[in-house]
């Protein structure tokens, strides 16, 4: 024989698990969307930017020997490159640690021919999409687990007292007994 709590617990457990089954789709959808939204960013990206060679004009410092951690190990350096319409700019870029002056160093810059980070590739937009639906579907099973796991804990009280209540009935009779 289940206890009304008993019987509640599992039909809120088989809704649980139907709903980690609707979530599947729904991040699916997340991260479709993810993915054509970077989509677009990445196709914005490649149609305002271009790749460009700078050529450094100092060398980059070498990098750090007394074993200090560097969290990056493109150094800012002085370089001049050759914007559309053949005027010449000079600014700082990133090139790898004791590169010498006179290399010619590939940027991306701009349409209005400042330097700029690469467009996002088509690895970058793909795993987007893809990290955005799976966390999507453990954000959501995370919301299911919490909404079941505090029913269970609410029964469970309710389970207690009334356990409680049954004992303080039964031992009142053998007391009488």
């Amino acid at each position: 024989m289940a206890r009304t709590s008993d019987r509640v617990e599992g039909v809120l457990l088989l809704v649980v698990m139907l709903g980690l089954v609707v979530a599947l789709p729904l991040a699916v959808l997340i991260g479709v969307g993810t993915y054509h939204g970077q989509a677009a960013v990445s196709a914005q990206q490649r149609a305002s930017r271009h790749l460009a060679v700078a050529t450094l004009l100092e060398n980059a410092p070498t990098p750090s020997t007394d074993g200090a951690f560097a969290g990056n190990n493109a150094a800012g350096v002085h370089a001049r490159w050759t914007i559309a319409g053949g005027a010449e700019r000079v600014g700082i870029i990133a090139a790898d640690p004791g590169t010498a002056a006179g290399t010619p160093v590939p940027i991306w810059l701009t349409d209005s021919g400042d330097p700029a980070p690469p467009p996002l590739s088509d690895s970058d937009v793909t795993t987007t999409g893809v990290l955005a639906g799976v966390f999507g579907w453990l954000v959501m099973g995370l919301g299911l687990a919490a909404v079941y796991w505090t029913a269970r804990l609410v029964l469970d009280r309710r389970r207690v007292r009334r356990w409680d209540h049954e004992w303080a009935t039964v031992s009142e009779k053998w007391a009488r007994s």
